[in-house]
């Protein structure tokens, strides 16, 4: 299957992606055989998102009680870097292989700013 295909899949049913700066928070439920292997996955994509432009905040947990279900909050400057995380080599094998993710539940929100920032009109 092509990625564009995967790509299609892996986001329908979820809302339409902002345009401008957004967060994006949920679960991923991993096959429990894989789980392992999905957390070293995901230790290098935390790695290769710290020097992503437009990636503002990564994170990515397991869950104590249940290891095959991770938690994310990732926060862009927009759908561009949202879709330049999403095309890399790593993500793209996420994507396209089977055998790590089973489900996703993501939420697309806009970010509360700063007071500062709202004071100056930013």
């Amino acid at each position: 299957m092509a990625s564009q295909e995967n790509d299609e899949d892996f986001l329908k049913g979820m809302p339409p992606i902002p345009e401008d700066e957004f967060c994006v928070y949920g679960t991923v439920y991993a096959f429990p055989e894989h789980a392992d292997a999905l957390e070293a996955v995901y230790a290098e994509t935390t790695r290769l998102a710290q020097s992503e432009p437009g990636s503002i905040y990564y994170s990515i947990s397991r869950d104590s009680d249940d290891l095959a279900i991770f938690y994310f909050f990732e926060q862009y400057t927009g759908k561009k870097a949202f879709d330049e995380h999403n095309a890399q080599p790593i993500i793209q094998k996420l994507l396209n292989e089977d055998k790590y993710i089973r489900g996703v539940k993501a939420t697309f929100a806009k970010p509360i700013k700063a007071a500062a920032a709202l004071k100056s009109g930013n």
